[in-house]
C-alpha cells in the first residue's frame, strides 16, 4: 500500500522535503561543475559526485544531463529578472541610480560564474527553445524602460518600436565589453584591473550619457568622474 501511495504522488509531481533537498543539491553541483568544466565535458558522475550522492539518485530526478542543464541554466538567467530586488533601495527618480542597479547585476553574474556564462551562451546556439527564453527573458529585462520612454521624453512622440530601438542600441553598449572582459578573458582590458563595481559604473557613465545627453551626477562617480569632460562645444 506505501509503495503504491508512494508512486502515484511521484506521478502526481509531488515531492517530499527531503525530495526537494536532493534535487536542488543536484542543480547546485551542477552549476559547480558547470562552471569547472563545461557542458560538453560535464557526467552524471561529475555532477553527483560534487553533490555527494549515489549516481543512480540522478534518474529519480532529471531524464539526462541536458534536462538538469536547461533547468540549470534557465534559472541562473532568470535571478536578474526581479526588478523589485534589483532596484531595493533605490529611488524611482534617480537614473544613474537605477541603471547602476541593473549593470550591477549584469556585471557580478558575468564575473561570478564566467564558465556558466559561456555554456548559456553555447546551450542557446544549440538548442532554439533554450535560445527563444534567452532572447525573451533580454527583452523582459529592457522593457520597464522602454515603457518609461515615452514618459521620460514626451516631446519626442515616442513609437513603441523606436522605444524599442533606441534601448536595445543602448543596451548592447557593454555587452562586447562584459564578453571580452569575463568570457574570452581579454589581456588587453585585464591590465586595466577594474573592480566589478567599476565595470557597473563605466557601463551606467556611457548608458547614461548616450540617454540623456549629460554626464550623471559626479557626486555618484568614482572610475569615470573625469568623464565630465568629454563634452563637444559646438
Amino acid at each position: 500500500m506505501a509503495s503504491t501511495a508512494s508512486k502515484t504522488a511521484k506521478q502526481n509531481g509531488v515531492r517530499s522535503a527531503r525530495g526537494e533537498r536532493a534535487r536542488a543539491g543536484l542543480k547546485e553541483a551542477a552549476l559547480v561543475v558547470l562552471e569547472r568544466q563545461g557542458y560538453h565535458k560535464m557526467r552524471i558522475a561529475d555532477v553527483t559526485g560534487e553533490a555527494g550522492v549515489a549516481q543512480g539518485l540522478f534518474y529519480h530526478y532529471f531524464k539526462d544531463l541536458k534536462s538538469l542543464t536547461l533547468e540549470v541554466l534557465t534559472d541562473f538567467a532568470m535571478a536578474s529578472n526581479d526588478l523589485s530586488k534589483i532596484e531595493k533601495n533605490v529611488s524611482k527618480g534617480d537614473w544613474y541610480a537605477r541603471i547602476y542597479a541593473h549593470n550591477l547585476v549584469i556585471v557580478r553574474s558575468y564575473a561570478k560564474r564566467p564558465g556558466a556564462m559561456r555554456c548559456l551562451l553555447q546551450l542557446a546556439d544549440e538548442d532554439e527553445a533554450f535560445s527563444a527564453m534567452l532572447r525573451e527573458n533580454y527583452r523582459n529585462q529592457l522593457m520597464w524602460l522602454v515603457d518609461l520612454m515615452p514618459k521620460l521624453f514626451p516631446e519626442v512622440r515616442f513609437k513603441k518600436h523606436q522605444a524599442l530601438m533606441v534601448v536595445y542600441s543602448l543596451a548592447g553598449i557593454g555587452e562586447g565589453l562584459i564578453r571580452e572582459q569575463f568570457i574570452n578573458e581579454s589581456k588587453t582590458l585585464g591590465v586595466a584591473q577594474l573592480t566589478v563595481e567599476q565595470i557597473a559604473e563605466l557601463l551606467t557613465t556611457m548608458f547614461y550619457r548616450a540617454l540623456f545627453l549629460r554626464h550623471p551626477n559626479e557626486k555618484q562617480l568614482k572610475y569615470t568622474r573625469n568623464l565630465a569632460v568629454m563634452v563637444r562645444n559646438n
